[in-house]
């Protein structure tokens, strides 16, 4: 899905598209707005030849061919292809920003013209006219409120459809959130984690000055079967705000699943990530906890930590084994530890 990113030119296709959708007596809705921004940013040549057999033959679009218009040429993506996905959501967001920008400025201009051109006519109604001009005015006159009384109308609708761009932009910002996001700690989740990744790797210069840390919290099944599942949720709401509150930029922070935790380290240097690991640890074992239903003190929540550093050949899976295998071997040692993997 190739919408441009200059907002001119978005612009420029959304002047076209508000008199083309008023011509033909389209209600201007967010998906009718992407289905004719799509139209005269030609993206899809095959959706316009179908737009101008509709319009030809029914002399409009009706809801149900805009509908399908839409699901056959604009949303169909390979859902398995997270790239194509991403990237429609972010095309998607854009031109839902454009359409509302482009709305607000519409609404103003066609009510500051109707204003003016009512204007102009109450005036000319003040001169003495003669018999030849009073009809052409008189028809100037019905012509001229017909169109003020379709824009009223039309602005209305735009108003309509504004709050509907509204409810829009905030369903995609909340699906993107959830999408990119761990809903019980609030971390970035394994998806993000990777695309982070492999972001920093096309972009950066410095590909191989980047380290791992993965971190899992110790005997985590014996503390739920202890203490309940809602508790270790508490720790593990806890444990995401402690990682919130140390990592800054470029450390990220992220939940893999269960009780296990990665934090991916851009322009960090092992010793680095190192020091970094053991200030956590430290810090996270420092908590009393307690339960607060019952008032029972809680014994100290620890974690064990595994870090490594990108190598010449590495990919993000060799990464996360050798970190995992670290980690590994600082459970074994005892645990609430943390354990460098080999240079």
């Amino acid at each position: 899905m190739k919408f441009s990113d200059n907002s001119d030119q978005a612009a420029r296709y959304l002047r076209q598209a508000v008199p083309m959708m008023v011509k033909h007596k389209i209600v201007p809705n967010p998906l009718n707005y992407t289905l004719w921004y799509s139209y005269y940013s030609n993206v899809f040549p095959l959706l316009n030849e179908e737009l101008d057999q509709t319009l030809k033959r029914y002399g409009t679009c009706p809801p149900d061919i805009s509908e399908s218009l839409f699901f056959r040429h604009i949303s169909q993506l390979d859902n398995d292809n997270e790239k194509h996905l991403l990237h429609f959501q972010k095309a998607f967001s854009h031109l839902v920003d454009g359409l509302s920008d482009s709305m607000d400025h519409t609404v103003q201009q066609t009510s500051d013209f109707s204003q003016a051109l009512m204007s102009n006519l109450n005036e000319l109604g003040a001169y003495s006219i003669d018999d030849a001009m009073a009809p052409i005015l008189n028809k100037l006159s019905a012509n001229a409120s017909a169109i003020c009384s379709a824009n009223t109308e039309f602005q209305g609708q735009l108003s309509a459809a504004q709050s509907e761009i509204s409810a829009l932009k905030t369903e995609l910002e909340n699906s993107k959130k959830e999408a990119s996001t761990d809903p019980l700690t609030g971390l970035y989740n394994r998806r993000v984690f990777e695309t982070m990744y492999h972001q920093y790797m096309e972009q950066s210069n410095q590909a191989d000055e980047i380290t791992l840390i993965m971190m899992d919290v110790d005997k985590f099944k014996a503390f739920n079967d202890t203490y309940g599942h809602l508790m270790g949720d508490q720790i593990l709401k806890f444990i995401g705000q402690l990682l919130k509150r140390e990592c800054n930029e470029p450390v990220i922070p992220v939940r893999l699943g269960g009780e296990e935790f990665a934090l991916l380290c851009p322009q960090v240097k092992l010793e680095q990530g190192q020091f970094f690991a053991e200030n956590i640890r430290r810090k996270l074992a420092a908590v009393p906890f307690s339960n607060k239903r019952t008032g029972e003190r809680i014994p100290p929540v620890t974690a064990s930590f595994g870090v490594t550093q990108k190598r010449a050949n590495d990919n993000l899976n060799t990464m996360i084994e050798r970190a995992d295998q670290a980690l590994y071997v600082a459970k074994e040692a005892g645990r609430n530890q943390v354990h460098v993997a080999t240079p």
